[in-house]
């Protein structure tokens, strides 16, 4: 008889831990695959150029990933608002946000353990053609104010109707980026200082190496566990022709 108890209770035993690792295993599969579809992606994004690929060839390259699809608007000034869709690929199931609000906080605070990450590619289209791309990469730390972000916008300054979203004085291919760093009571910065954000705008006349250094995306912080506190592990940007800086707080 107590040999049949002490049986029941480890396979009780078993069955507790095998429900308490499937949340986190869920979690972690989830984002290795999301890395893998990501890069998937990104080397579909490789293929389009504005001005040139047409909206029905760059949809039908993009259809294998339309479970991604995130629906949006987007207007300009005077303009009339247009639908504008993303697709969006998150480390994250979706699971953890049906329930997240049905729990206390101290069991989300466990549930959450990997920094949220995100990426996307999202198309502009105007008179069936692809006229901009952005494509961009976001991870958001707990304890942080602001996600760290890299975005790239791919533009035809030659074909697009609307008003074009480039830097001042254009020519091409410009960054930029937002540097911060943490300052005692007289300003005196303490420790290195790291980007929380750059944003890199090209169009046709960007060379190829502009081109293949400006998506040259990484997706380790999709899986990592720690978080990637810096933009440039996002995307290396090397050459910044515009960086401001912002105290930490």
């Amino acid at each position: 008889m107590h040999q049949k108890y002490r049986r029941a209770a480890g396979i009780l035993a078993v069955v507790v831990l095998l429900l308490l690792m499937l949340p986190p295993a869920s979690i972690v599969a989830t984002s290795w695959c999301s890395r893998w579809r990501a890069q998937q992606l990104l080397a579909c994004a490789r293929e389009f150029h504005p001005g040139i690929t047409s909206e029905a060839q760059a949809l039908k390259t993009l259809s294998p990933f339309n479970r991604y699809i995130s629906h949006g608007e987007e207007s300009y000034a005077g303009h009339a608002s247009v639908r504008r869709d993303s697709y969006l690929i998150s480390n994250y199931p979706k699971w953890p946000e049906r329930i997240a609000q049905h729990l206390p906080d101290w069991v989300n605070r466990h549930i959450w353990f990997l920094p949220w990450t995100d990426f996307s590619v999202s198309p502009r289209f105007e008179r069936n053609q692809l006229v901009l791309l952005s494509i961009a990469e976001a991870q958001e730390n707990r304890g942080n104010a602001h996600p760290y972000v890299a975005n790239v916008t791919i533009l035809s300054t030659q074909t697009e109707h609307d008003l074009p979203e480039t830097p001042d004085n254009f020519t091409g291919f410009h960054t930029a980026a937002y540097e911060q760093g943490e300052f005692d009571g007289d300003g005196k910065q303490i420790g290195p200082t790291w980007i929380i954000r750059e944003y890199v705008t090209l169009d046709e006349r960007a060379t190829p190496a502009e081109f293949n250094q400006s998506l040259a995306f990484r997706f380790a912080c999709l899986t990592s566990l720690f978080g990637c506190r810096d933009a440039r592990r996002l995307l290396p940007i090397g050459q910044r022709e515009e960086i401001e800086h912002h105290p930490s707080f």
